[in-house]
């Protein structure tokens, strides 16, 4: 009996390695980022608030995941090896929330028009950046 809990201990650390996908966060600043043009930058902060906008939803998706795989793991072990334990779409949304905030400052430093502000919005608990006229 004991080998079997020490077993089924084992396997579920090992298995936990999987629990979900590596975070692969957008640096701060880039290379190239002080040459970029009014255009290119406002380019940039759309596609990266885009990008923000599929991560909380991707992170949102994952939560429910969770909550069901939970759920159902408190009566069978299986479902809790596919839980999504890792959190990578919350902490890439926060690196291109970051990201963006560099962007509109650099943006609006080289007085651009019109003038972009971000605007943080609460959905479940991510912020999200949107850039505004």
């Amino acid at each position: 009996m004991k080998t079997v809990v020490v077993s089924a201990l084992v396997a579920v650390m090992v298995l936990s390695g999987c629990a979900g996908r590596k975070p692969d966060p957008v640096a701060e600043v880039q290379p190239g980022d002080a040459t970029l043009s009014c255009a290119e930058l406002r380019n940039e902060i759309n596609a990266n608030t885009k990008a923000i906008q599929g991560l909380v939803e991707e992170k949102n998706e994952k939560t429910a995941q969770n909550l069901v795989a939970g759920t159902t793991g408190a009566f069978l072990l299986v479902p809790l090896f596919f839980m999504d334990l890792k959190g990578a779409a919350g902490d890439e949304a926060r690196a291109f929330q970051r990201r963006n905030e560099g962007l509109v400052t650099r943006y609006n430093s080289k007085a651009c028009e019109p003038e972009i502000r971000l605007q943080k919005i609460e959905k479940s608990t991510e912020t999200e950046a949107v850039a505004e006229d």
